[in-house]
């Protein structure tokens, strides 16, 4: 039997890049997309569509990737080749999800149509698909290439780093881009960055580095089987209910800005870049304490600070305390970085701690499904975020004269995280380092 050797630092590092890629591209469009069709920056185009159908296509499109999670996932794990079950999915993805990224920012008619409608609709479909078949085998590699609960927590401080990175070019440069070249000079470059990036890990041979044995269950016995694991299930309502609120507050910070502190859409980059500076130099800290003190800990600590801080997004634009609006909101965004550079690391970590549990399930190894059932949740989640936010600006209003449905997105946010708090609270992390212990 070959024996597999130990993933060096230089495959730790390459590994993250992968995250980087699709991190900078899905943060772009999660950004601008939803900007770029309610407000149109075509000139003479009043807007391309209404917030609320806006948010209906997004929910239909993270629908249909939904379903994708898990097919892709049970592929994933049973699939064979002379590259292993991960690489081959990575590598014929990539270039597809960067072009269909590009393509989403060229609606075929300069104003409000039900041809637009259908092509985002469509599109939006197609893209999310695609970004599935490249993370959900990237993500499942995580626990194949580290094997012990040290090796996870760097390998997923090195995918968090690079993560950090590509949101960070995407939200800080994207916006300064725009300001120099346009919307779509902006969406072109950031689409070969990405591209870039997501093919850097593929120089790492799977099968030297991780056990490479298909699965062999169908795709409901895979299903099932996962979410009998009720460590993950307590895990994954957390981490869900959290990324639901929280991209509550992603899609609308650009509205926070340009609306609530009158400030211009490249500036939407200062706000973004303080709170993943500060998340970045956060790291190393995340890292040494999820070691001493668990992963449980620190997770409950990011969950807790979210849903203290989010509220006060509720009153950005006022004076508070004295502060003039803008320095509270650099605050507020600096304070967010905090328990944001814990959600980049920890999660994956967990993932790959309570999926060692399938084999006493089912006694395979199926670590692309339990990224694909998080994936399947999560993404009509995300989508659930879109139609509420949606709901809240068009019921409440989006504009300077009529600021409520924005002001509205932060205590709604925490409301959501409230519940993986309360849920999360339960996660049985002594069980599952007992069980890691008897292998």
């Amino acid at each position: 039997m070959k024996e597999i050797k130990q993933l060096p630092l230089w495959g730790k590092i390459i590994y993250g890049t992968g995250s980087g890629g699709f991190s900078l591209i899905d943060r772009v469009l999660i950004t601008w997309l939803f900007y770029y069709y309610i407000t149109s920056p075509i000139e003479g185009v009043e807007a391309l569509m209404p917030p609320f159908a806006f948010g209906i296509i997004m929910f239909l499109g993270r629908a249909v990737d939904a379903v994708a999670d898990p097919v892709i996932a049970r592929w994933s794990d049973n699939y064979k080749s002379r590259l292993g079950r991960r690489m081959p999915f990575m590598l014929f993805s990539g270039v597809a999800y960067a072009a269909v990224f590009v393509a989403l920012f060229y609606p075929p008619v300069a104003e409000t149509s039900a041809v637009n409608t259908v092509y985002l609709a469509v599109l939006l479909g197609v893209y999310f698909t695609l970004f599935t078949a490249y993370v959900c085998p990237y993500l499942a590699l995580l626990p194949e290439l580290a094997r012990s609960t040290k090796d996870r927590v760097d390998l997923a401080t090195f995918r968090a780093v690079f993560m950090l990175l590509g949101v960070g070019v995407a939200l800080i440069g994207s916006g300064i881009l725009i300001g120099m070249i346009g919307f779509h000079g902006m969406v072109w470059i950031m689409a070969v960055l990405g591209m870039v990036l997501l093919y850097l890990p593929l120089i790492i041979k799977e099968k030297d580095y991780a056990e490479a044995e298909p699965a062999t269950l169908g795709l409901i016995e895979a299903i099932s089987t996962t979410f009998k694991n009720h460590a993950f299930v307590i895990y994954l309502i957390g981490n869900v209910t959290f990324w639901l609120g929280f991209n509550i507050i992603t899609l609308n910070l650009p509205l926070y800005v340009t609306v609530l502190l009158g400030g211009t859409e490249d500036e939407v980059s200062i706000f973004f870049g303080l709170a993943f500076v500060v998340a970045l130099l956060f790291f190393p800290v995340v890292n040494i304490m999820s070691k001493k003190v668990g992963l449980k800990a620190v997770m409950m600590f990011a969950l807790v600070a979210f849903m203290v801080l989010l509220p006060l997004f509720f009153v950005l634009g006022q004076p508070v305390l004295g502060l003039t609006p803008e320095i509270f909101g650099y605050i507020l965004m600096t304070l967010v970085g905090l328990p944001l550079a814990v959600i980049f690391i920890i999660p994956d970590a967990i993932v790959a701690e309570v999926s060692d549990l399938e084999e006493k399930l089912s006694g395979q190894k199926r670590e692309a499904m339990y990224f694909g059932a998080q994936g399947f949740i999560l993404k009509l989640a995300l989508g659930l975020s879109t139609i509420i936010t949606g709901a809240l600006l068009q019921l409440f209003g989006s504009t300077a004269a009529e600021p409520l449905g924005i002001q509205l997105t932060g205590p709604v946010s925490a409301l959501f995280i409230l519940i993986g708090v309360l849920v999360f609270s339960r996660y049985p992390e002594k069980e599952v380092r007992a069980f890691k212990k008897e292998r």
